[in-house]
């Protein structure tokens, strides 16, 4: 066997050992969908049905095996469920207490295609402009220090949806279902966009830790008046300093102080503000207790790299082409997207491994680590298995002549530490 075969056996049955971590009442076609459908997005690099059908090689007609994974994405919409659940399970352990969970409302752009079921009207984040399409949420685990990220989950929503209430309620939806699958209480980051009385009034009242950017719409209570975040920051003594960055040499000032919402004047909060060379400062107000100028830089560090999340929603558009996939049900449009999620949790479950796939990408500077490596993985994985010739059709179909004679082939769904040890 080639090196490149035992690499690609090896993320086989990496993936293959994901998918035996579905929950049981998940049926056998359906986990075969699941697998397959991911393996073909991080091989072709889209969601267009048609290149997923293709990178799975098989011996049939290429009509034949689009036509299947067609039909069982929008006949199936319990695979959304299931690849949010592996995913979390997957990557929940991950997390530790020092990370930071960035969530932030997302958009895809659906203008092109008017007839898409249930579709709404969205922001473009990119022209600002009113579109049809679907509302996305993310969320995004970012490690600081050692400036690694892990994705949790990306849904598709829709406002036109049976049962759907409001946007507040969605994202305290996932941040709940997130918290459930977590062993640690990181910090939740999020924009200005998250500053609503509903989000504080559950994050008070149940004491999450968030941190989030003040929009400057409402009266924080300080020092025995009621001001707007903006006069605060213009009152506000800015005693400390910090860089913006990690390793960057030049400091800005900032300041801390205790406020509170109007609404509950007995639960302290603690405003940070940061006077760097804009037009307006920056104000972020957090749960968690500030103390010292340490903490307060820690904050600041933690807000900027809520980036995270932003870039995660450019990779999904990019690495694997969001925007340009073809579908109509929107049943298949929930489904792909988790796939999506589901085959970048894979790649960055496993990036500290992932050197043979970087060297498959041919990266230009091979002595500088990527700040954000999803891409040069991603570019690595499909030159790794372009050259296969086949990929699961012998493992999901054994021959029925040769029983027998032929030696037994390895479940794909059994304990992927069994597969593993077939390999060697």
């Amino acid at each position: 066997m080639t090196q490149d075969a035992r690499e690609r056996t090896k993320w086989k049955a990496r993936l293959s050992g994901w998918v035996d971590g579905l929950p049981s009442l998940i049926k056998r076609p359906v986990k075969k969908l699941i697998l397959e459908t991911t393996f073909g997005i991080l091989s072709s690099g889209t969601l267009k049905q048609s290149e997923i059908a293709r990178a799975l090689k098989e011996p049939c007609r290429l009509h034949h095996t689009q036509k299947r994974i067609s039909r069982m994405l929008g006949s199936h919409s319990e695979v959304s469920w299931a690849a949010e659940q592996l995913q979390l399970k997957q990557i929940a352990p991950l997390i530790t207490g020092e990370m930071i969970l960035a969530i932030d409302p997302g958009d895809l752009n659906r203008d092109g295609a008017p007839r898409s079921e249930q579709r709404g009207r969205v922001r473009d984040g990119d022209k600002g402009d009113i579109v049809g399409g679907y509302p996305l949420l993310s969320v995004v685990a970012r490690d600081v220090k050692r400036r690694k990220t892990l994705p949790l989950v990306t849904r598709l929503l829709s406002s036109e949806r049976e049962g759907y209430r409001s946007e507040n309620g969605d994202i305290l939806s996932v941040m709940e279902e997130v918290r459930r699958h977590l062993q640690v209480k990181p910090l939740w980051v999020i924009d200005r966009g998250g500053d609503r009385g509903t989000l504080w009034k559950v994050w008070l009242e149940d004491e999450w830790d968030v941190l989030v950017r003040a929009a400057n719409r409402r009266f924080w209570l300080w020092r025995g008046h009621q001001k707007t975040a903006q006069q605060i920051a213009r009152d506000l003594p800015l005693k400390h300093r910090c860089s913006l960055r990690r390793g960057q040499k030049k400091e800005v000032p900032f300041g801390i102080t205790r406020v509170a919402l109007r609404e509950y004047p007995d639960k302290p909060l603690w405003m940070v503000v940061v006077r760097h060379g804009k037009r307006e400062p920056l104000v972020l107000v957090t749960t968690r207790a500030v103390r010292g100028r340490r903490q307060g830089e820690r904050l600041i560090h933690s807000y900027l790299d809520r980036w995270a999340c932003e870039e995660g929603y450019r990779f999904s558009k990019q690495g694997f082409e969001l925007e340009g996939v073809q579908a109509r049900c929107f049943t298949t449009l929930q489904n792909l997207v988790a796939l999506a999620s589901l085959a970048w949790a894979l790649l960055a479950a496993y990036q500290d491994d992932g050197g043979k796939l970087l060297e498959k990408a041919r990266r230009q500077k091979p002595k500088r680590p990527p700040v954000f490596p999803f891409y040069s993985l991603l570019a690595g994985w499909q030159r790794l298995f372009s050259a296969a010739r086949v990929i699961f059709h012998p493992w999901l179909r054994r021959r029925r002549d040769s029983r027998a004679t032929a030696p037994p082939q390895p479940d794909l769904f059994a304990d992927t530490p069994g597969l593993l040890g077939m390999m060697k």
